[in-house]
């Protein structure tokens, strides 16, 4: 099952980051314990499981596979507590807890932000990583590629230029593609890119990523409607209360439903130059169509 795999991994990165970030009997003790706080704990992980799953698709090491996973958490984690600042979404809750600029403060949640963002190119680029610089080179480039103006920063512009005027669906699917989508592609080409595994594979996960990274958002959108704040673990009824464009206030909320489940059956297709040994990969789309939280 999906879950038991979740939380094996949530383990093991939980685990990565307790390693990576000991804190230290020095004054920037409040950064290191604002960047643990973050990470390490309950988060969904779904983008390391992601890294790990393909990796094994791949026959990738499991140690590159993880150490990637950690990477990818770490950023992800550095844009949750971005987007929870009060200039961004002003969100006083995550993951089922106070934010980070609530537990400690505004400018510590800059700070831990900003350091959990380097961090994970330091873990990218150390030779544990990978022993081929050329590859640890490419994965920190793909990376910096999915965070920035062409991913998830892109995206969370988009995102804060919805706050002021209406967004029409394809805007919307591009908003989406960039700030989650693209670090959800990053998790699932990665392993390949470590492997230099050829188009045709590279072409099948990139499909893949997209169908999940778009279905994923749609199941956001529609647990902003009629989720359970609590099992959700953040504030609901944002968007709405916001006047945000999303998938469900374009589509409507059944309309909404019936394309997640086509993007589900997309992401399956993508999945079959794999056969069964992409079982796993199609089990996650069925568990993020039917997630709640």
């Amino acid at each position: 099952m999906i879950q038991n795999s979740l939380a094996e991994i949530r383990k093991i990165i939980n685990d990565e980051i307790d390693a990576t970030l000991p804190v230290p009997e020095t004054k920037e003790a409040r950064l290191i314990e604002a960047m643990r706080y973050s990470s390490i704990g309950t988060g969904k992980v779904l983008r390391p499981l992601l890294a790990v799953t393909v990796g094994d698709l791949m026959r990738l090491e499991r140690q590159t596979a993880i150490r990637i996973g950690l990477a990818i958490e770490l950023l992800h984690t550095y844009s949750l507590i971005h987007d929870d600042l009060p200039a961004m979404d002003n969100d006083p809750m995550r993951r089922g807890k106070p934010s980070n600029h609530i537990q400690f403060d505004e400018a510590t949640a800059i700070l831990a932000g900003d350091a959990l963002q380097t961090k994970a190119f330091e873990v990218l680029l150390d030779p544990k990583t990978h022993e081929d610089p050329s590859i640890r080179a490419d994965l920190a480039m793909a990376l910096a590629k999915a965070a920035g103006a062409e991913g998830m920063a892109g995206g969370q512009m988009m995102d804060l230029v919805g706050e002021k005027e209406p967004l029409n669906l394809d805007e919307i699917e591009r908003m989406q593609s960039l700030k989650t989508g693209a670090l959800l592609h990053f998790s699932c080409v990665a392993p390949a890119i470590a492997v230099r595994a050829d188009k045709p594979v590279i072409d099948a996960l990139t499909h893949y990523a997209k169908a999940l990274g778009l279905m994923f958002q749609i199941t956001d959108d529609i647990l902003d409607v009629e989720g359970n704040a609590e099992m959700v673990g953040k504030t609901l009824h944002k968007d709405s209360d916001a006047h945000k464009s999303t998938f469900v206030s374009i589509l409507g909320l059944q309309k909404a439903k019936e394309l997640a489940k086509s993007l589900r059956i997309q992401g399956k297709e993508a999945l079959s130059i794999f056969g069964d040994r992409a079982a796993e990969l199609s089990e996650i789309l069925d568990f993020i169509l039917e997630r709640k939280k």
